[in-house]
């Protein structure tokens, strides 16, 4: 039996593939060191924050497997919403979910979303900006990710950018 391989990146890289005549792939396609880890990881939760979930339609008793699953992507549109430009607990908690539910290499214990300016008036000529910090799963030891976030409260598009 071969041994399975450790943080492989998401569905959609192993999907992608350059040498599609090639049947067989060599052991160090999907060996990555950490700075590559980074940038996939980045990439992923770029994605997951920049799509727009099913959550506001769902009726949470009923719907609750639906809710924890894929066909749930992404976080909830907040635009025209109060939490939006007075609740940054709730987008907080929006976006760290988020994180837990789709992004497994990152340990949900140490998932921190914090706010970069005030709390009572979060918003700043149309933006909010925030820092995600995470421990990564490694081998030997987890390893720190720092990212950089702009969250345009009119377009609902968040920017991220490594720390």
């Amino acid at each position: 039996m071969k041994e399975k391989k450790p943080y492989l990146p998401c569905l959609l890289e192993r999907l992608l593939d350059d040498e599609p005549r090639k049947r067989e792939e060599t052991w160090d396609k999907f060996h990555f060191d950490q700075r590559k880890m980074k940038t996939l990881i980045l990439a992923n939760i770029s994605e997951i924050l920049n799509n727009a979930n099913i959550e506001p339609q769902l009726d949470e008793g009923i719907h609750r497997e639906v809710a924890c699953s894929v066909l749930n992507y992404g976080v909830s549109p907040q635009v025209g919403s109060y939490s939006n430009t007075h609740n940054w607990n709730r987008l907080e908690h929006l976006i760290r979910e988020a994180l837990i539910r789709f992004e497994p290499r990152l340990l949900a214990d140490s998932i921190i979303v914090s706010l970069n300016g005030e709390r009572r008036a979060p918003i700043k000529q149309g933006i909010i900006s925030f820092t995600i910090h995470a421990l990564v799963k490694w081998s030997p030891q987890p390893f720190d990710l720092c990212l950089g976030a702009r969250y345009e409260v009119e377009t609902e598009n968040i920017n991220l950018q490594l720390t």
